[in-house]
């Protein structure tokens, strides 16, 4: 598949979806899996397109299996430099679906798994999606669960509970005081893994504080839609915007804080609602590729328009006093790079409330042989670097917030929304002039320490997702 004639253009129109670049070979009807025809596939892709090519080992071993494989051809990170993002999945149909998330076996909530007393482990509610039935049996935000089928979680067991397609989950109401940790109301939850389809604009609120009109919106990843072209989520985000500059808000919350990344479309498209002032001569990011891509560097400008159709954007920019952004250890990628991008213009208007962010520059494409009986797999490798308009990266150590404050050890959590709920509270705050609290700072509590997180396992997570490769 390696060419020398293919070149990598970014598109604002997408052919096919939304988030990912699409290369079609020809459809082989006859043959059957092959590792060595698949690790040829990847080697001839990684050798084009990978942004660090000229790090590839020169002569891998294409004995093995796929994954591995891959994985061994990747400039290892240290420290500052290298790739910790590239990814492969044996099925690439997955990953498209999983990067505009859709999941095949969704739970139905988000969480954190929470190290307690030497070898105990708990589960802790991040929030819980929108119609499933999860919600619809009354589980929130903050309920933990310690039980998966009558049986403790512990340190040997706590992945392997989680793997059933149906289980009976025991929730409750935890409470940490001090360094002690208890659990109240339990009560047994049927969880069936279902089929779901993430709108990843979660929720939206106005409120009125200290003569400010503040509007607030959670969104937990980058797409446009759910793969079918629709533009829905993006068109949802755009009239909570028009809402927003309907009813007069002169501050602006946007709430990252489970958003590990996605689209550059989606970023582009969230960008120019926010940008003050919107003028689309100006250059939102710019990308630098390998030396083997014909158009070594591109920049992308601020849009007018969601892509693909004729509804305009509802720019609320030049409205904005303030432009807060929450962020977390999960706030990754194009979540920082629209803050990078908004920077060159709005520095003065931005704040950002929470933990630091994961600092990562660069994008990737997916690669995958549609409809070919050899070869399953899809990878989604990084393939440039971007900065914003004046040349800046995002730090590699991560954005640093103004206010820095960590949400992980606050148990019980107050639900998303609420005006008390602890960073929502301080990034009110902060926009109102009012004293922001510092009692979020501890990176722990003794014996206390999270040991995993669904938001990590999420196929999008960590990435800025390119157009369109083209030949």
């Amino acid at each position: 598949m390696k060419s020398n004639t293919i070149k990598i253009i970014i598109f604002l129109t997408c052919m096919y979806f939304c988030s990912t670049v699409f290369i079609s070979c020809e459809d082989h009807k006859s043959a059957v899996p092959d590792n060595n025809y698949v690790n040829t596939w990847i080697l001839d892709n990684m050798q084009e397109y990978y942004f660090w090519n000229s790090y590839i080992p020169s002569n891998p071993d294409k004995g093995q299996y796929p994954d591995k494989f891959f994985y061994s051809l990747l400039y290892k990170y240290n420290q500052l430099d290298g790739d910790r993002f590239s990814w492969i999945q044996e099925n690439y149909v997955d990953l498209l679906e999983n990067l505009s998330g859709v999941s095949s076996g969704d739970l139905g909530f988000e969480y954190t798994f929470i190290g307690y007393d030497d070898d105990k482990v708990f589960g802790e509610v991040l929030y819980v999606k929108p119609g499933t039935n999860i919600e619809n049996q009354g589980v929130k935000r903050g309920n933990a669960f310690c039980k998966i089928n009558g049986t403790e979680l512990d340190m040997n067991n706590y992945l392997s509970l989680l793997q059933k397609e149906s289980m009976t989950i025991t929730f409750n109401d935890p409470l940490l005081i001090g360094n002690t940790i208890s659990f109240n109301n339990e009560r047994d939850v049927t969880v069936t893994k279902a089929r779901y389809a993430e709108n990843p604009v979660f929720m939206d609120s106005i409120y009125e504080v200290n003569g400010k009109k503040i509007g607030y919106v959670i969104y937990n990843f980058f797409a446009s839609d759910k793969g079918d072209n629709s533009k829905t989520y993006d068109k949802h985000l755009n009239s909570i915007f028009g809402d927003f500059k309907s009813a007069g808000v002169d501050n602006v919350i946007v709430d990252l804080r489970y958003n590990s990344g996605g689209s550059v479309v989606s970023a582009t498209n969230l960008a120019s609602m926010l940008a003050s002032p919107l003028n689309t001569n100006d250059v939102f990011y710019m990308l630098k590729f390998n030396n083997n891509t014909a158009e070594e560097n591109t920049s992308v400008n601020f849009v007018s328009k969601i892509e693909d159709t004729e509804i305009s954007i509802n720019n609320i920019g030049n409205n904005l006093q303030k432009l807060c952004f929450i962020t977390s250890q999960w706030s990754a990628s194009a979540s920082e790079m629209v803050i990078i991008g908004l920077k060159p213009f709005m520095n003065d208007k931005i704040i950002i409330v929470g933990d630091a962010t994961v600092g990562k520059s660069y994008a990737s494409v997916s690669f995958y042989e549609k409809n070919n009986p050899r070869n399953k797999w899809g990878m989604q490798p990084l393939v440039a670097k971007y900065t914003n308009g004046n040349g800046e990266l995002v730090p590699a150590t991560g954005f640093i917030p103004d206010y820095l404050l960590k949400e992980t050890f606050v148990i019980p959590k107050k639900q998303l929304g609420d005006t008390d709920e602890e960073l929502l509270k301080a990034a009110i705050n902060a926009i109102s002039g009012l004293p922001v609290s510092q009692n979020l700072q501890r990176q722990s509590a003794p014996g206390v320490s999270i040991i995993g997180t669904s938001v990590d396992k999420k196929a999008y997570s960590n990435q800025s997702i390119l157009e369109k490769i083209k030949k």
